[in-house]
Parts: structure tokens; C-alpha cells; sequence
């Protein structure tokens, strides 16, 4: 039993290195773009008004269209527009695989 004891911290680590490298990592400028997402989205990608869609989880190349269309005012929402403008396009590429890859909201 005393050995089984011993275990539990090891467990513990494993179990905490592999939970941090299954989450998704951000670069420094969309790392400082993720507050405004996360505003109304989620920083989990699940937003806590219904107003507001989940990203989590949803296919990365959905997310860049959808973007790209708010970008270039071909979506109509003065809002999401003025968040993307300013985004090139390797920054929406980045959050759109941060939010996919995010376990979706049930």
C-alpha cells in the first residue's frame, strides 16, 4: 500500500503534462487578440450569452470564412467586422485552429 502511495504524485504528473500538451498554444499576437474573442465568445470558446455563438470546436476552416466575411463586410454585423479588420490573415488562421481545436460546448 505504501508504494501504491507513492504513485499517486507520478500519476499526477503524467496526468498534468498531458492535459497541457492537448491544449492549444497561441503566438504573442494572437495570444494578445484572444481577450477581445473572449469578450463575448469565451476564452474557453463557449460563450455564457446566448447572444453570442460557441466557437469551440467548430471546423478551423468555417471559422476563416466567417471571419474573412466580416473582414470584408460581406457578413453584415458592425461589431464582428470592426473586430476583424485589423486581423491579417496567419492571425485569423491561428484563432480559427485555437478555437477549433477547444473541446465544443454540449
Amino acid at each position: 500500500m505504501k508504494h501504491a502511495a507513492n504513485l499517486i504524485p507520478l500519476l499526477f504528473g503524467v496526468l498534468c503534462a498531458q492535459a497541457a500538451a492537448e491544449s492549444p498554444r497561441l503566438s504573442g499576437q494572437a495570444a494578445a487578440t484572444l481577450p477581445l474573442c473572449a469578450s463575448c465568445h469565451g476564452v474557453d470558446g463557449i460563450s455564457s450569452v446566448g447572444l453570442y455563438p460557441n466557437l469551440a470546436g467548430q471546423k478551423a476552416e468555417y471559422l476563416v470564412k466567417q471571419l474573412n466575411a466580416f473582414k470584408h463586410r460581406e457578413r453584415d454585423d458592425a461589431v464582428m467586422s470592426a473586430m476583424a479588420e485589423p486581423l491579417d490573415d496567419a492571425l485569423i488562421r491561428e484563432l480559427a485552429a485555437y478555437f477549433s481545436a477547444l473541446e465544443p460546448g454540449r
